[in-house]
């Protein structure tokens, strides 16, 4: 095994790790602080703050990859500027609903739900970034050829195919997470 390729990508995925949890997490802490006084204040956006799509943002915001290989150059650095950022994306919002279900905990199914959005949303995601390489399709295939081709339109539009999914997805389970809070505040 050659170190070399084993020290680069310790580098390209540790490195980007550390920066993107103190980073992620320490505006999560203080966002979470934010929302603690801001529902403190106002205790009915408690709930209706579950409506928020940051599942959306976190897994498909990666999917942009190629643009930063774009405007960087491919290398070791963009690698690293990725991993980064999809730490970053998923430490923001991991340590705000630490936090918040710290300080307002929620009854089990509701907990359940909001996991449930969360691996819904980045299955819509991962179908876009693996299927295209067995060749199964979908709208990873217009991001893939939009990558091959150096078509920025084309890529996009996947990109944005499997945005509004994720979206749809993400609030109607956010619909149904919010009705079952409700239901469980009542009983």
């Amino acid at each position: 095994m050659n170190g070399s390729v084993v020290g680069e990508h310790l580098l390209v995925s540790l490195v980007p790790w550390l920066i993107g949890v103190a980073v992620g997490g320490g505006l999560g802490y203080v966002c979470a602080l934010a929302a603690h006084s801001l529902f403190s204040a106002l205790p009915g956006l408690r709930r209706a703050s579950m409506l928020l799509p940051w599942r959306t943002v976190a897994v498909t915001l990666p999917l942009l990859s190629p643009l930063v290989v774009v405007l960087v150059a491919m290398g070791a650095l963009a690698g690293a500027i990725i991993v980064g950022l999809f730490v970053f994306l998923f430490a923001l919002p991991f340590t705000v609903v630490a936090l918040l279900e710290q300080w307002y905990p929620s009854p089990l199914v509701v907990r359940l739900i909001a996991r449930a959005r969360t691996l819904a949303t980045a299955s819509v995601a991962v179908a876009a970034i693996g299927p295209p390489w067995v060749g199964s399709g979908g709208a990873g295939w217009l991001i893939y050829e939009g990558m091959r081709l150096r078509d920025n339109s084309q890529m996009l539009r996947g990109f944005f195919i499997v945005v509004l999914l994720a979206l749809i997805i993400d609030i109607l389970l956010g619909a149904l997470q919010l009705a079952f809070s409700r239901i469980s505040e009542k009983a």
